[in-house]
């Protein structure tokens, strides 16, 4: 079996012949227009994405062109605005919603002041702790009190964080029953 290129192909193929079972390095062959020229300039001087080889398949587009996927060189200024470079996310824990809410509050007043995006309070799932203790060790087995602790939880994500807006947050007083996680 042979593996040929066409001429309308933008790189040439490696040429490969199997006529035994075990092919050896001596059965590979490259064509003398690849010796002669470098893959870049090839590659450069490649045919529009519109061109079909002679199987009626369509040639692969350039890099980078028409492929959807921005080359690393186009993303510059863009790719700042669509990402940033540093995001503040902090995790607010407590057992009493209005305390947390509160808090809540204060970070976002704190972290508008300096002109950074806030994105929350997201609530995330109360996590819900239930404890069996029983009414009587000897006689009333079946008679058992339920308590249960509830953590209510919240997420701020601070977007483009400035040094005002750190300073900010860390002079801020939150009160006892609030635990903060914070992640840069």
């Amino acid at each position: 079996m042979a593996v040929s290129t066409s001429t309308t192909s933008p790189l040439p193929l490696l040429l490969l012949h199997r006529g035994t079972a075990n092919p050896s390095p001596a059965s590979l062959s490259f064509p003398s227009s690849l010796r002669a020229t470098s893959l870049r300039s090839r590659a450069a001087a490649a045919p529009p994405a519109e061109t079909l080889s002679e199987d009626g398949i369509p040639d692969a587009p350039p890099e980078g062109e028409g492929t959807g996927i921005p080359l690393p060189s186009s993303i510059g200024d863009d790719g700042e605005q669509l990402a940033p470079k540093q995001k503040i996310r902090i995790k607010l824990r407590s057992y009493w919603v209005p305390l947390i809410e509160d808090s809540c509050k204060k970070i976002i007043d704190a972290a508008k002041t300096t002109n950074a995006k806030t994105m929350g309070p997201v609530p995330l799932p109360t996590k819900r702790r239930v404890y069996c203790v029983l009414n009587s060790p000897h006689v009333h087995k079946d008679s058992r009190f339920h308590f249960e602790i509830r953590t209510h939880q919240r997420l701020i994500d601070i977007m483009y964080p400035t040094a005002q807006t750190i300073d900010s947050l860390m002079q801020l007083q939150l009160p006892a029953g609030v635990d903060v996680e914070v992640k840069l």
